[in-house]
């Protein structure tokens, strides 16, 4: 019997995720993400591990309560639309014509969309719109240098292909937008720390985010992979590895890996050099698609010739992707940046990201209890890699 279809590891997985969601939307500087954490820290505390709190503060924002894209002309038609997260207001119902724009890049080069903008009839910006590249629409950060001032709105993909079809075929593109989303004071949460004591030589650095948007409680992104540190805490209390392994449950990862990037911002350059390496569990969604990214190029070698060993005998349904250089989209970026080695693992449920429905289900637990003995394999396997350069501009 595997980790995956062991119903007591499946059940636990299933039990702790909705215990951990029933706080609602986990979002930055919220009473939700407050809330979850004072949960972890009494979960860690029971089975003997105290609990560092870093806070973590970052410019505030809040949502709103509208969020609406009409289409007017040529048809009549209300898209799904989200704010995106920094996203300014419309001041009211607003009405405009839309024009493409192009790709629009997020996370860097890791999510590439199609955006629109909406002007008035004076050719005043009253709005932009970012088309997903795939699924349905799902808010994301805004890239640094955005205009804060103007509302941005997401979109899903199929109604931005329907929006270039319109403008393709030369019809005039009318959209009613409105959105009272907009900046707020300071957002302050927490970054809990948990400092695993080794038998033997080694440090190695763990990492979950346990925030989540505002229009979710997250369970695949990233409950998930919460529960899976909450329950690696929890086996390592009794029998603990050999290398040490500090466990960091982030805040603010999506707000632009805010919580990540305080941490390595204010270690000590002693602290970052002493880490073997960083390995950061976000998203075991249902399914079999994994995707594993590392860097350096070295050790995302050995990472996924790690990976594939454990899952022969356990994952014969695997399906594995590897990218390198890795995308920047999640917390071992920060690390990356800085020259850490670091690794990135998922079960990617895209349709599921940003989502009002990722809520608890079995195939989310059944891979949360298969990664808990994965990342024990991988603790206890993975040597030291060499360190590069931190990655320039190329």
């Amino acid at each position: 019997m595997t980790p995956e279809t062991d119903p007591e590891a499946v059940d636990r997985a299933y039990d702790d995720l909705v215990a951990l969601v029933e706080h609602g939307p986990r979002f930055h500087g919220t009473p939700g993400i407050a809330a979850a954490a004072d949960w972890l820290e009494q979960h860690l505390g029971a089975v003997g591990w105290p609990v560092e709190r870093q806070a973590v503060t970052l410019p505030g924002w809040q949502p709103g309560a509208v969020h609406r894209v009409v289409v007017h002309d040529p048809i009549v038609r209300e898209l799904p639309a989200w704010p995106m997260l920094w996203s300014g207001s419309t001041g009211g119902p607003r009405r405009g014509t839309v024009e493409a724009v192009g790709p629009q890049g997020l996370w860097g080069d890791s999510m590439t969309w199609r955006k629109f903008v909406v002007t008035d009839d004076g050719g005043r910006v009253l709005a932009y719109l970012h088309a997903r590249d795939d699924g349905p629409a799902a808010p994301q950060p805004l890239p640094s240098g955005s205009d804060l001032e103007v509302a941005h709105l997401a979109i899903g993909r199929l109604d931005g292909l329907q929006l270039t079809e319109w403008l393709g075929d030369g019809k005039a593109l009318v959209v009613d937008v409105e959105a009272d989303s907009g900046a707020v004071e300071a957002a302050t949460s927490d970054n809990l720390i948990v400092d695993v004591p080794g038998t033997g030589d080694g440090s190695v650095l763990l990492c979950a985010h346990y925030d989540s948007f505002f229009n979710t409680v997250g369970a695949y992104d990233n409950g998930s992979g919460t529960i899976a540190l909450l329950h690696l805490a929890e086996k390592w209390a009794a029998e603990p590895p050999v290398p040490s392994v500090r466990l960091v449950f982030f805040t603010a990862e999506e707000w632009h890996l805010g919580g990540s990037r305080h941490f390595v911002d204010t270690a000590p350059t002693a602290d970052l050099d002493a880490i073997d390496y960083v390995l950061n569990v976000d998203g075991l969604g249902r399914g079999s698609f994994v995707e594993a990214f590392g860097a350096p190029e070295a050790f995302s070698t050995a990472f996924r010739s790690a990976l594939l060993q454990h899952a022969a005998a356990t994952r014969p349904d695997l399906e594995l992707v590897t990218r390198f250089p890795p995308t920047t989209g999640t917390d071992d970026a920060s690390f990356y940046r800085a020259g850490v080695p670091s690794a990135f693992l998922t079960f990617n449920d895209l349709h599921r990201l940003h989502q009002p429905d990722d809520e608890p289900n079995r195939g989310i637990a059944a891979n949360v209890a298969w990664t808990v003995p994965l990342v024990e394999h991988l603790v206890a396997t993975l040597a030291r890699p060499t360190r590069a350069a931190p990655p320039g501009v190329l």
